[in-house]
C-alpha cells in the first residue's frame, strides 16, 4: 500500500521483542514519551511464549504509531530485519526491548540527519544502572562529536563507534539498497558485523557525544549474560565474526586497502580470547583463524607488515609456532601482549631475561 507522504513518519523504531514482559512497558514508556512525537515504534514479536505480545499490542490499540508484527521465533537478528522491511519512515534506528530511549533521543538523531545528510548517526549511551558498568563501557558508550565524509580506518579502529546497533541510526535507504541486513547466521557479535559493513560503504557518517539511550547491563537470561560466562563460546564466535567481516571486506574492496589494521584487530579481537583457552579448543580455534588470514594474505605478505610488536610476535606464533601458546610460552606471548598495551616493552625485556635465567616458576 503507498504511504501518504504527508503523513510519513520521520524515523521507525525498529524493538525486537521475545519474552520481555518485565521490562518491555519501561522500553516502550520511553518511546511513546518522544519530545519528536512524528516517529513511528515497530514492535516485532519474534515467538514470544510469555506476556510480551499482549503488551505490546495494548500499546498499539493505545496509539497509532505503534505498529505490531508477529512473526516465528528467528532471533534478535531476524526480528531486527523483518523491522527494517515492514518500516515506513526514511529512518530507521534500533531499541532492545529491555533497554529505553532519552525522551529527546529522536528529536537529536532527526535533527543530525537534517543538519548533515549523513547515512549513518551514531551516539553515546548510558549504562544501566549506571552502577553495574565496568570504566571501560562507559568509555566505549562515549563517542566525540565528529563526522566523517567517506570512510577511514579511524572511525572502526579508534574512534569509540562500536559495537551495538541500538546506538546508531541509518538511512532505511541506504540498509536496503546496499543490502545491508543483519546476518541471522550468527548468534552472537552481529552488531559488530553490521558495524563494519554499514561504515565502510556510508558517504558520511556522523558521530555524536549525545547520550540517547538506556543500556541495561546483561540481564540474566539474556543471549549476552550467557555468553559473558562462557569464554569458550565466546572465542569461537569471535573468529567466527571475523571470518564473516574479513568476507565481506574482501567483497567490497576494503581488505586489500587495510591490511595491517585488519590483522591487528582480529588479533586483539580473536586471537587474544583464543590464546586463553585449553586444548584441544585452542589448537582448533588457533587453526581456523589462521585460515581466515591465509584465505586472504599469504604468510610473506603477513608477516611484512608493520604491527605493533607484541601483536606481530603472537600473529607469528599462531602462523608458525601454535605450539607457542602452550604452557610458559604462551604465558609470555600473551603478558607481552599486556604489556604492549602498557607501553612497558622495557618491563618485557625484563620477563624474559628472567625466564631465561629461570627465575620464573614453570608450569
Amino acid at each position: 500500500m503507498a504511504v501518504d507522504k504527508a503523513s510519513r513518519p520521520a524515523i521507525s523504531i525498529i524493538v525486537p521483542i521475545y519474552n520481555v514482559e518485565e521490562y518491555l512497558e519501561w522500553c516502550l514508556d520511553s518511546l511513546v514519551a518522544q519530545t519528536f512525537a512524528n516517529i513511528e515504534i515497530v514492535c516485532v514479536n519474534d515467538g514470544s511464549t510469555d506476556a510480551s505480545r499482549d503488551i505490546a499490542l495494548r500499546y498499539a490499540q493505545r496509539d497509532p504509531r505503534v505498529v505490531l508484527i508477529d512473526k516465528v521465533n528467528g532471533g534478535l537478528s531476524s526480528a531486527r530485519n523483518a523491522g527494517i522491511y515492514a518500516a515506513t519512515a526514511p529512518l530507521v534506528c534500533f531499541v532492545d526491548s529491555d533497554d529505553r530511549m532519552t525522551l529527546d533521543a529522536c528529536e537529536k538523531i532527526v535533527a543530525a540527519f537534517e543538519k548533515s545528510n549523513a547515512d549513518v548517526v551514531t551516539f553515546g549511551a548510558h549504562c544501566y544502572p549506571e552502577s553495574a558498568g565496568e570504566p571501560w563501557l562507559a568509555e566505549r558508550l562515549s563517542p566525540r562529536d565528529v563526522e566523517y565524509d567517506g570512510f577511514a580506518p579511524d572511525l572502526l579502529f579508534k574512534e569509540m563507534s562500536l559495537p551495538y546497533a541500538w546506538r546508531t541510526a541509518c538511512k532505511r535507504d541506504f540498509l536496503v539498497d546496499n543490502n545491508l541486513f543483519f546476518r541471522e547466521d550468527v548468534a552472537f557479535g552481529e552488531d559488530q558485523i553490521f558495524h563494519f559493513a554499514l561504515y565502510p560503504r556510508a558517504q558520511k557518517t556522523v558521530l555524536m557525544s549525545n547520550k540517547l539511550y538506556d543500556y541495561r547491563i546483561a540481564r540474566e537470561g539474556s543471549l549476552m549474560y550467557r555468553f559473558a560466562r562462557d569464554t569458550a563460546s565466546v572465542a569461537a564466535e569471535h573468529v567466527n565474526i571475523v571470518e564473516h567481516i574479513f568476507t565481506d571486506w574482501a567483497a567490497g574492496g576494503f581488505l586489500r586497502q587495510y591490511p595491517a589494521e585488519m590483522l591487528i584487530w582480529s588479533h586483539d579481537f580473536a586471537l587474544i580470547w583464543i590464546a586463553e583457552q585449553d586444548d584441544p579448543l585452542r589448537s582448533k580455534l588457533l587453526s581456523n583463524l589462521r585460515n581466515v588470514w591465509l584465505t586472504y594474505f599469504s604468510e610473506k605478505e603477513i608477516l611484512a607488515l608493520k604491527l605493533p610488536w607484541a601483536t606481530k610476535r603472537m600473529i607469528k606464533a599462531a602462523l608458525l609456532h601454535p605450539e607457542s601458546f602452550k604452557g610458559l610460552r604462551g604465558k609470555v606471548l600473551r603478558h607481552s601482549y599486556g604489556l604492549q598495551q602498557e607501553g612497558f616493552r622495557e618491563e618485557f625485556g625484563k620477563l624474559r631475561w628472567a625466564i631465561n635465567h629461570k627465575r620464573v616458576k614453570k608450569d
